[in-house]
């Protein structure tokens, strides 16, 4: 398969994308790879090793973008899982397109890298010269010597030799651009008629002997609805409370933070006195998830809660007040609201519900179906959707103008892909006797106009979308290409991942 890959040179479009987003940056600190296995290497891929230096390096370096990105919504713990696979993505991208240039013989020669370094601006001193002292420093303190930072440009010179090849093939021609310009640009007008087949039918009657009789018949049926509502029957305890917060900033003082103890204190010794809660979280507290509904938490079970506040409300019955404890947020005072015990329904206590349920939503589905199937034949018949519906006097609802979506969406159907689709094959005035299934509604359409842009609109466009089919395609081949071959190392024995070293659990 390599020998194919190569050949169709599938790697320079990986290598393409990689580099823009951020891969083939020249001072990212990835470091050196180490040769040889090790105890404590996070990443391996074939001969290249990193450890959890180079691993600590990546990852604050993609945290730092994270964060630069979403600012004040930044959640440093939220976030944990998600940068630890992004760096090893990075590692293992990195790798893998670093075997390949090398496999296909692609040097970079010292002088390459010498230029580098000398032209770059981190380097060079308030006279603008080449200040040499800097560059070691940096290597030193960012890369550990110079070796690590020198391979580091190796692989990027390498990325810019493979981006050159791959700007020389990749291609998207003006008829394809045009085309896809048009497709996008288009719009159709549809009639829909939707059924629901959720509902059932306002007059229907489910008999005792009917339950009984799915109940000997398909229990099976029963017992799987109720283990996809196991959380709506088997209830933990749960605990409503009010709290009012007081914040402590990262890094405060002993001071401060004594401070802030004695705040709390005498916001509860004004709530123990009878002061109103609502009101005094409304003015005093320093939540604002619950500041404005006067601290209230709603309903929370064990596991919802950070561990001090958990112990404090499960800890307390309703309409007590707890002492002033702290979290990692900083100083709370809460009072119970309401608790609710466990609460489990076994299926024996539920099962002739849910074979009601079973019986009526079949119901709703036959009388959906055969309504559609009728509307179908008529289509079949000759007749246009809107006619059949008329006779059968069901709603036909028109839309606006369509475009072709990605994800389907049509207003009052919701992601429709399938529908939207096939409105666009049909032409103006005809119907189709196909039933769609969305969003429990079983829905048929007829086209009702169609709407084609004009050459100028279409002209305007076509060198945009020409580059933007380009960057998909690079996208698409670079995202096939690492999948492949990640797939092929790892069948080999030659790719692993574990983050033991870092004192977590082994990931892949």
């Amino acid at each position: 398969m390599l020998e194919t890959l190569r050949r169709g040179q599938r790697w320079l479009t990986a290598l393409f994308v990689l580099a823009v987003g951020g891969v083939f940056i020249f001072f990212i600190g990835l470091g050196g790879p180490l040769r040889g296995r090790r105890d404590s290497s996070i990443v391996q891929v074939g001969p290249y090793e990193y450890g959890p230096d180079v691993f600590e390096r990546v990852r604050e370096r993609r945290e730092t973008q994270i964060q630069e990105s979403l600012g004040e919504g930044y959640d440093a713990r939220a976030m944990r899982d998600t940068l630890d696979q992004l760096t090893v993505q990075t590692l293992v991208d990195r790798a893998l397109l670093s075997l390949e240039a090398e496999a296909l013989g692609l040097k970079v020669a010292k002088q390459e890298i010498e230029r580098i370094v000398r032209s770059a601006g981190i380097f060079r001193g308030e006279d603008g010269r080449f200040d040499r002292q800097a560059f070691e420093r940096y290597t030193e303190y960012e890369f550990g010597n110079q070796h690590n930072f020198v391979e580091e440009q190796r692989q990027g010179l390498l990325a810019t030799k493979l981006i050159r090849l791959l700007t020389s093939q990749a291609r998207v021609s003006e008829a394809e651009a045009r085309e896809a310009v048009r497709q996008r640009l288009e719009s159709v007008q549809i009639a829909v008629v939707s059924l629901d087949a959720t509902t059932p039918p306002a007059d229907l009657e489910v008999t005792p002997d009917q339950v009984q009789g799915l109940l000997a018949s398909r229990e099976a049926a029963a017992k799987a609805l109720y283990e996809q509502r196991l959380e709506t029957y088997d209830v933990p305890e749960q605990v409503r409370a009010r709290h009012i917060l007081l914040r402590i900033e990262p890094g405060a003082s002993a001071e401060a933070v004594e401070e802030r103890r004695k705040q709390a204190e005498a916001l509860r010794a004004r709530l123990a006195a009878g002061e109103d809660f609502v009101k005094l979280a409304g003015s005093a507290s320093e939540d604002p998830g619950s500041k404005e509904s006067g601290g209230d938490l709603g309903f929370f079970k064990r596991g919802q809660m950070v561990k001090p506040f958990e112990d404090a409300a499960f800890g307390l019955q309703a309409g007590e007040l707890s002492p002033v404890f702290r979290s990692d947020f900083g100083f709370h005072v809460l009072r119970v609201e309401e608790r609710k015990a466990a609460q489990l329904r076994t299926f024996d206590d539920v099962k002739a519900e849910l074979a009601k349920e079973i019986l009526r939503n079949e119901a709703a589905r036959e009388r959906a179906q055969a309504t559609a199937d009728r509307l179908a034949e008529a289509v079949r018949g000759g007749k246009s959707l809107e006619m059949a519906a008329r006779e059968a006097q069901l709603t036909l609802e028109r839309s606006g103008r369509l475009q072709r979506r990605p994800d389907g969406y049509v207003p009052g159907l919701g992601a429709a892909q399938d529908l939207l689709a096939l409105a666009f094959t049909l032409p103006a005035g005809a119907s189709s006797p196909r039933i769609f299934e969305v969003g429990g509604k079983l829905a048929l359409i007829q086209v009702l106009e169609r709407g084609e842009p004009a050459p100028d609109e279409i002209a305007a466009a076509v060198e945009t979308e020409r580059k933007q089919l380009l960057d998909q395609k690079r996208r698409s081949l670079s995202d096939t290409w690492l999948a492949e071959r990640r797939a092929e190392l790892e069948a080999d024995g030659k790719l692993s991942v574990s983050l033991t070293p870092l004192g977590r659990e082994p990931s892949s």
